[in-house]
């Protein structure tokens, strides 16, 4: 742990004092020019290898970050369980207590009818003066018998309950087990990507500096696409709702069973075109998948529509690349952490319902489901 962390606080330190270094020679020399753009020209220039090994160096510092995030999940989750451990301990010691009551008082009854014996009680209820003392004595005696028996059903239950807590709690101290164990892969697991990285770095040599470079210019690009995708989501979602559609937007047809939908990619991508706080945001609609580009960023992301409600449509993003880097599936999660790009087709369908969607080649289908009522 200790180790993990001295090697994380050596690169974090390498790579802030390069990018500072770097930053300002690049202010010196080039004046208002624009460091990352002259990084890609040069980039253009390496060679596959060089450019594969640039690759995985990014994936690698984007698998650390993901670990990162994965880790305080755990700790998260592993301080929960062992709340819940210490509720139900807590518990198990109330039903334990009340157990240990109930079974002195059984005890005491027992102890109570052995002294006076069968006989005594029966000698008691034939010794009324009259029928009402009779009656009365019965009574007493018959609710003695029910509430001892319903006593011992009580203890029954009470055991049964105590066991099937205690049975639950082993079920959260595995759980426990299990997450520690995930917990201390994952930091094993991180600890080999950090050194691999470091390898990856010193085997650099003399182009250490301009990776360096270019990967915290990367990455700050990079981080800058969440707050980017909180303003573009809220546009997205609106943009059916506000748009002047066009008549032919979703072109229809009736089956026996259902309404059928299909809207073009060129529409699709006019509808886009024409909102002015919208950036460029070009779709391309194949055969089972969608794939999303947005060339001011650099930035492809492929994936497909799922439906939430029945009338609205999210954007699932399964895999991505930025500035030519693969994009890792946390990475991807964090650009969505806080909005997802849903689109709300109330607009065009109305009160009816979409059962299903369908990419093909240039055109997205919908199965819709008519509500009459």
């Amino acid at each position: 742990m200790v180790k993990m962390r001295e090697i994380k606080r050596l690169l974090i330190f390498c790579f802030t004092a390069t990018f500072i270094l770097i930053l300002f020679s690049s202010i010196m020399v080039t004046g208002e020019g624009d460091p990352f753009a002259e990084i890609q020209e040069k980039l253009a220039g390496i060679s596959i290898e060089e450019r594969e090994i640039l690759k995985k160096l990014f994936v690698l510092a984007r698998e650390v970050e993901d670990m990162e995030r994965a880790e305080a999940e755990i700790e998260q989750e592993i301080e929960s369980v062992n709340q819940e451990v210490k509720y139900l301990e807590n518990a198990i010691a109330l039903e334990e207590m009340d157990y240990e009551n109930k079974l002195d008082v059984l005890r005491q009854i027992l102890r109570s009818y052995q002294r006076r014996g069968a006989g005594s009680y029966l000698e008691i209820i034939l010794s009324s003066d009259n029928l009402a003392t009779f009656l009365r004595r019965i009574n007493t005696f018959r609710d003695l018998t029910r509430n001892t028996g319903e006593l011992l059903l009580l203890l029954e239950d009470s055991r049964e309950k105590l066991s099937k807590e205690k049975k639950k709690l082993t079920e959260k101290l595995v759980l426990i087990e299990e997450k520690q164990e995930e917990l201390r892969e994952s930091l094993v697991n991180k600890l080999q990507l950090v050194e691999a990285q470091e390898a990856y770095l010193a085997s650099l040599a003399g182009e250490r500096v301009f990776y360096q470079e270019y990967l915290t210019s990367l990455q700050n690009l990079l981080d800058e696409l969440g707050t980017f995708f909180t303003e573009v989501a809220g546009e997205f979602s609106r943009i059916i709702e506000e748009g002047n559609l066009p008549s032919d937007t979703l072109k229809t047809s009736i089956t026996l069973y259902h309404i059928k939908g299909s809207i073009e990619e060129k529409t699709f991508n006019n509808i886009i075109k024409e909102n002015p706080r919208l950036p460029e945001m070009i779709f391309s609609f194949q055969p089972g998948k969608i794939e999303m580009s947005i060339p001011q960023k650099n930035l492809t992301l492929i994936g497909d529509f799922v439906i939430l409600d029945g009338k609205t449509l999210k954007f699932q993003v399964e895999e991505g690349a930025f500035y030519g880097m693969p994009l890792e599936k946390g990475t991807i999660e964090g650009l969505f952490r806080e909005s997802h790009l849903v689109l709300d087709l109330k607009p065009l369908v109305g009160k009816n319902i979409i059962q299903s969607i369908e990419v093909f080649d240039g055109y997205l289908e919908l199965k819709i489901i008519p509500n009459l009522f």
